[in-house]
């Protein structure tokens, strides 16, 4: 068989790539709960994060998405359809059902490798076994449970936000490794049931060479182009040797290209396209949007600054005194380009999403400024708040080197 000619896939297209993969090359959709499915569906999943800030991430995720969004849309199909469930990608994340069979090879991973993990042996203690007998009775007696209708360390407050009580890290381990699963969430706290309970019979786990297939096969249609790194860390169910082995046969079959994948200041790497790489590549549309930190768009930093120019650093978990953009900043993107960070939080008392400094990126200034405004006052109201950016969001003495302020709106 002769070698497949290497092609080289340029920035602007990859990035284009992107973009219609993430959902954000065409306009924003008007929301419901089948527009809501189909959103998380065309992804694949939507990232879980606890941060209440502006939103909580998997909302923000789908109001950039879709013109009306409510969260009880994505509740309605973790809850009583079941066409989504929770569980772990590279982060927590809401997934579609219909993924769930490839999900028992990371069950049965996460079994193991938890039940040998010091960490996790440390917190479930001495008695571990019949700590785990017990959460395993009590759910299968009582019927959901969440980790506050079990005792706590003696009664004394947690010191920390991974100070588990014994029972907490069993209900960890037992989700994690799929004998349990999220029923419910009252707030933000899961609430557990047997699994067969959630999601019905069981599971066959298939093969481990379509375990393969499915996953980078998957990614690629998300990603467009991709290394084998890329394509291992989408869906974090197989290993690096396995994508590149993937890569290989893909590209001998005739159901990938092999390509050289410029990014933006450094040499071109080897990976994969798709076959439709240069017709998939369309312009895309122009609203502007603000970014959850975690949006599928962000959350590879290092393809984010290779494709979008853009060195993004999320800072809640930084020390106040060493943040430079601030505790929540959210990015902005208008068409193919991130124009702007703004920092962000929601004042829920006041009924206000406040914005108390912004940054332009390089570019026409006016322009970016007009963009940045308009994302923020789609994202208030979709959140159902007013916009207020304060007075010092334009003071240049405090902004970082070669950042533009906006102007005073509402």
């Amino acid at each position: 068989m002769a070698k497949a000619a290497t092609e080289t896939v340029p920035v602007a297209a990859a990035r284009r790539l992107l973009l219609a993969g993430a959902g954000l090359a065409g306009p924003p959709r008007k929301a419901t709960r089948a527009t809501t499915l189909a959103t998380v569906r065309g992804l694949g999943f939507v990232q879980v994060d606890s941060i209440n800030a502006v939103e909580r991430a998997h909302h923000l995720i789908l109001h950039a998405r879709l013109d009306g969004y409510r969260p009880d849309f994505l509740s309605h199909h973790l809850e009583s359809s079941r066409e989504l469930f929770e569980h772990w990608t590279h982060d927590a994340s809401v997934i579609r059902r219909d993924w769930l069979p490839w999900w028992t090879h990371r069950f049965e991973r996460d079994r193991v490798r938890l039940a040998r993990h010091a960490w996790m042996k440390e917190r479930l203690g001495s008695g571990w076994k019949r700590t785990l007998g017990e959460v395993r009775t009590a759910i299968a007696e009582r019927g959901p449970l969440s980790t506050r209708d079990f005792p706590s360390r003696s009664g004394r407050k947690a010191e920390g936000w991974w100070d588990w009580s014994p029972h907490k890290a069993a209900l960890e381990l037992l989700w994690r490794s799929g004998e349990i699963a999220v029923h419910a969430r009252r707030g933000f706290e899961k609430v557990y049931d047997l699994a067969e309970r959630v999601h019905g019979k069981p599971e066959a786990m298939p093969e481990r060479g379509e375990l393969v297939e499915f996953a980078c096969g998957e990614a690629l249609a998300r990603l467009g182009t991709a290394t084998p790194r890329e394509l291992s860390q989408f869906l974090n169910l197989v290993t690096l040797a396995e994508a590149r082995a993937w890569s290989a046969r893909a590209v001998g079959e005739g159901r990938a290209a092999a390509a050289m994948l410029e990014r933006a200041g450094k040499k071109p790497a080897p990976g994969v396209a798709r076959l439709d790489w240069r017709k998939a590549a369309a312009e895309p549309d122009p609203t502007p949007r603000a970014l959850a930190p975690f949006d599928p768009l962000i959350r590879d930093r290092i393809r984010l600054a290779g494709l979008f120019g853009f060195d993004y650093r999320f800072e809640a978990f930084v020390p106040a005194a060493k943040r430079v953009r601030g505790y929540y900043t959210l990015p902005v993107l208008v068409g193919e380009a991130l124009v702007a960070r703004v920092d962000a939080s929601s004042d829920r008392e006041a009924g206000a999403l406040r914005i108390a400094r912004a940054w332009l990126e390089p570019g026409p200034a006016e322009r970016h400024r007009r963009a940045t405004v308009a994302a923020c006052e789609r994202l208030a109201e979709g959140l159902g708040l007013s916009l207020t950016i304060a007075d010092r969001a334009f003071r240049p003495s405090r902004a970082p080197a070669g950042s533009v302020g906006l102007a005073r709106r509402g």
